[in-house]
């Protein structure tokens, strides 16, 4: 068993290591396959249980569940005719997912074209801190639960914003020591990846690394150390506005349940003949996009169930829908062979191959603090 000092970067792409002095002295790099969809819910669940999304059946944020949509009760009592300026709807949006929720979520915009009574279609994914000792994802334990059952302890450092001079190790440091960074995630959406506000935040967490590598060391003479990120960002180049797409082509968007993600529309129906309207139009769209079909999904073993989606239309890159921040100049989403999506992986240890997979970083700290790695997991150590 040997200690390990692991930190995870949102949003780092692996050109962006030539940017950070201290990390690009490690010659152990590999790029990461990202997942269908990119986005952090699926990522972020793949790594932390090892296993493919059509196993911990996270995907979108937010899905189809009129039973538990907490816009629900609203929706009967016709309140929500009262409210018709985007403030006031917003409003209303965020007031009801923080008392729902406990945090206001991701997505407004995405149901800012819908009427409020098409909001009771819908419920979040509502996903629990990931350090919990107790934590599973669908039925599969996380890697901090895993590590709970073995009575090793660790310790989860969480910094999704905020000042990184106050990230400090606890002393001495734990067996396992895990750093969330978030930092990069919204520059890079707004700025871009090669942007002065991004490089200027590489080389300030280039610097937090080299801190908490040397700090580690004092403790333990040989540890694990290891740095990955879920996903590149891949460049906006052109909007995409459905709701006139339809209009165009004699539909009105807002009769059929959707909903809008950056580059995905996806829709449930309530008979054939509903499909086949959808379906034509968007067949019209095919040179920005397509529809996702089974073949896709098995490919990136992110088949899933229907509360996602009865049909999905995917925009690929340079596109989003208008739905997007119109401030926001990068994006990801994106289907997983695109290499602009890519995450990267750096250790000090030999990592066998030039691409790994993100269900490959749940085994890999298993095998270094001793573990066996259960049998339902998807990925491999990568260590040589």
């Amino acid at each position: 068993m040997m200690p390990v000092l692991s930190v995870f970067i949102d949003s780092l792409k692996p050109e962006n290591i030539e940017l950070m002095d201290f990390l690009k002295s490690f010659e152990n790099m590999a790029r990461v396959k990202t997942e269908l969809p990119s986005y952090s819910n699926t990522c972020h669940a793949s790594m932390y249980t090892g296993v493919y999304p059509n196993k911990h059946k996270h995907f979108f944020i937010w899905k189809y569940s009129p039973k538990n949509s907490p816009f629900r009760s609203f929706s009967r009592t016709k309140f929500y005719k009262l409210i018709h300026s985007h403030y006031a709807k917003y409003l209303f949006y965020a007031s009801i997912c923080k008392l729902r929720y406990g945090i206001v979520p991701y997505g407004y915009l995405s149901f800012a074209g819908q009427s409020i009574e098409c909001w009771s279609n819908f419920d979040f994914q509502t996903v629990r801190f990931w350090g919990e000792p107790d934590m599973k994802i669908g039925t599969y334990p996380t890697i901090f639960k895993i590590l709970s059952d073995a009575a090793i302890k660790y310790q989860v450092i969480w910094k999704p914003n905020g000042s990184l001079n106050k990230v400090n190790l606890e002393h001495p440091p734990k067996l396992f020591t895990y750093v969330f960074i978030g930092h990069m995630d919204p520059i890079t959406h707004y700025h871009g990846p090669d942007s002065t506000e991004a490089k200027k935040k590489l080389k300030e967490i280039d610097k937090l690394l080299e801190k908490l590598y040397f700090n580690f060391k004092r403790a333990y003479d040989e540890f694990f150390f290891v740095v990955f990120s879920d996903h590149g960002q891949s460049e906006i180049k052109e909007r995409v506005n459905l709701y006139s797409f339809f209009k165009d082509n004699g539909k009105d968007l807002k009769n059929y349940i959707h909903f809008l993600d950056s580059c995905y529309a996806r829709f449930w129906f309530k008979d054939d003949a509903e499909k086949e309207e959808v379906e034509k139009v968007l067949t019209k769209l095919k040179d920005k996009g397509f529809i996702l079909r089974k073949e896709v999904f098995k490919k990136y073993h992110a088949e899933m169930p229907n509360e996602y989606g009865n049909l999905i239309f995917y925009l690929d890159e340079p596109y989003v829908f208008d739905i997007v921040n119109p401030k926001e100049k990068f994006a990801h989403g994106y289907l997983p062979d695109n290499p602009d999506l890519d995450g990267v992986c750096i250790s000090n240890k030999r990592i066998k191959g030039s691409y790994i997979k993100l269900q490959d970083i749940a085994p890999s700290i298993l095998q270094a603090l001793g573990l066996e790695t259960p049998k339902y997991i998807d990925g491999e150590p990568v260590w040589k």
